[in-house]
């Protein structure tokens, strides 16, 4: 077998070796297979999974912000300073303080307090009004948190759900960072941005936690954090994309499913931050500062072998496959030859191709064939119906008055057990669009039956709609795996960014429909609902199947 020699003129080979008389063989060697020759699975790899994953865990600290951040306390009005001066603890301190909130406050049937309205006097010609020196918080749960700080309860209430909703509109930058990851690599962009997003979030928090401001510019500040740390979910992407890249078709899902996995530890890591810190601006910082842990890292991340071959750098290509298999202690002989005939195998034109796309052609490359738009639209159109029940069908366990924090655990341990099963299922017989439509299937039936059981059973309510998020994580976990394999390396992150932007839509629209409408209707919305989710399920058999098959060429 004649070698290959490698020139900088030539993009790194030899043009006279390469037009030399070769020997024809049977089936030429596929990167897939000279990946698995180096060590598809090894030591290399899990060095980075590890630490990509410390990303992923990231995502999941920063997108479950809010949760504790803005969490709403037990609140009620304050009493007049007349007859208590600084009225700051929800709970009375003594007897007397207890008669004079049972004399000012209104309850309701229940002997809940009311948590907007108090009456003026003590007599009893009183007249309701609302807080008018403000309310009283009880911290022993969530601690000090920005609602308080800026009293978005009651008439202000809806002004805390814009955190949400930015939190999940950041996500739309990977419509842009997307195309960008195609245009100069999973390493640069995934680096670039994350830099990005941790030098303007550590801005913004200097500015909130030891600048004078008004409570309404403080609020504004930390909304610009939020829309910034939202980002993180495009760093989330780029390193996944990233982490399956390093292995071949045969590890995709247990990798992808390390990724997943890491973004549920990266909730309950948040719970215990919330839990330590019961602070909102010390809760930031901690999540910050998660962050700033990964920024060594981002030297040292390699890129991907696929990427640099669908960019035709064969020097550099051959450098990383040579890291992977010394790391993975392999010899030479066991993947060199491989990859010669490999990069001879080449035609000219593959060789003297122009490895700078502009992101015009990207763009033209992903819209202009019918194939790759179907398959755009329906992961799309996928991408926002999975994530819009998610968000519908995730009901918190307040009805079996739970902590919130164990709340939040338990939710995360179901979604990694989707997450798990989805990724275990797709490397059986089932493949990728058996699992989803099986986990698709589970999920309609579950939306479709908490309409009946909610007003009859709070218990059967939070247990179906626990299985239903199991159902539906698992559908999510084959999605993000699923979805990349479908389109070829120079187009995968821009088509996976426009899969995840719609993806966020969905979650932002799903609490939004809930919100806009009355109780008497809302069981049409689950409806709907779950038409939609069989819906995607047909689609999804339009598909091809991508089960072992390799990610180095289209799937058509």
């Amino acid at each position: 077998m004649a070698s290959v020699a490698y020139d900088a003129d030539t993009g790194g080979l030899n043009m006279d070796e390469i037009n030399a008389p070769t020997k024809t063989t049977t089936e030429s060697p596929s990167l897939d297979s000279i990946i698995r020759q180096c060590g598809d699975l090894g030591l290399y790899q899990w060095i980075h999974i590890f630490f990509l994953n410390l990303i992923s865990m990231s995502a999941g600290i920063v997108a479950f912000y809010y949760v504790f951040g803005a969490a709403e306390p037990l609140h009620r009005c304050q009493l007049p300073s007349s007859v208590w001066p600084h009225d700051a603890h929800y709970y009375s301190v003594n007897q007397t303080h207890q008669d004079l909130i049972n004399t000012y406050i209104p309850k309701d049937k229940d002997g809940k307090l009311d948590k907007c309205m108090r009456y003026t006097t003590a007599n009893r010609s009183r007249i309701l009004v609302n807080c008018p020196n403000g309310w009283a918080y009880d911290r022993s749960v969530f601690g000090y948190t920005f609602t308080e700080e800026a009293d978005l309860v009651c008439r202000s209430e809806p002004r805390k759900s814009w955190l949400s909703t930015l939190m999940q509109t950041g996500g739309f930058s990977l419509v842009i960072i997307g195309t960008l990851g195609d245009k100069f690599g999973r390493k640069r962009t995934t680096a670039i941005t994350t830099v990005f997003l941790f030098v303007l979030c550590i801005m913004t928090q200097i500015c909130m936690q030891w600048i004078p401001m008004t409570v309404n510019v403080k609020f504004g500040l930390l909304l610009a954090n939020t829309l910034i740390s939202g980002r993180t979910v495009a760093t989330y992407s780029m390193a996944f994309i990233l982490m399956i890249e390093l292995t071949s078709a045969a590890h995709t899902s247990l990798v992808g499913n390390t990724a997943l996995t890491a973004f549920t530890i990266g909730e309950g890591v948040l719970t215990l931050f919330a839990y330590l810190t019961v602070d909102w601006q010390k809760l930031k910082w901690a999540s910050t500062a998660f962050i700033g842990v990964i920024l060594p890292y981002l030297y040292f991340m390699p890129e991907t072998p696929l990427y640099l071959y669908s960019k035709r750098q064969y020097t550099a290509l051959e450098t990383v496959l040579r890291q992977i298999a010394t790391r993975n202690k392999r010899k030479e002989i066991d993947w060199y030859p491989s990859y010669q005939e490999f990069v001879r195998n080449q035609t000219l034109n593959e060789v003297n191709v122009e490895s700078k796309t502009s992101l015009s052609k990207q763009v033209r490359q992903l819209f202009s064939h019918k194939s790759s738009i179907i398959k755009l639209l329906i992961t799309c159109f996928l991408g926002f119906t999975t994530y819009m029940l998610y968000y519908e069908i995730s009901y918190g366990l307040e009805v079996i008055n739970i902590s919130p924090y164990l709340g939040v655990l338990i939710g995360a341990v179901v979604e990694a057990i989707g997450y798990v099963s989805g990724s275990a299922l797709i490397v059986t017989r089932l493949g990728r669009k058996g699992t989803f439509v099986i986990m698709m299937s589970l999920t309609a039936i579950c939306i479709l039956i908490i309409p009946f059981i909610v007003k009859h059973s709070a218990i059967g309510t939070v247990l179906v709609t626990q299985l239903g998020k199991y159902a539906v994580s698992g559908a999510i976990a084959v999605s993000w795996i699923f979805v990349p394999e479908l389109f070829q390396t120079s187009i995968r992150s821009t088509a996976n960014g426009l899969f995840i932007t719609f993806s966020h839509l969905g979650a932002i629209i799903a609490p939004v429909i809930n919100t806009s409408i009355s109780d008497e209707y809302l069981p049409i919305s689950f409806y709907i609902s779950s038409a939609l989710a069989v819906v995607v399920l047909l689609l999804t058999l339009i598909l091809p199947e991508t089960k072992d098959k390799s990610m180095d060429v289209e799937q058509d």
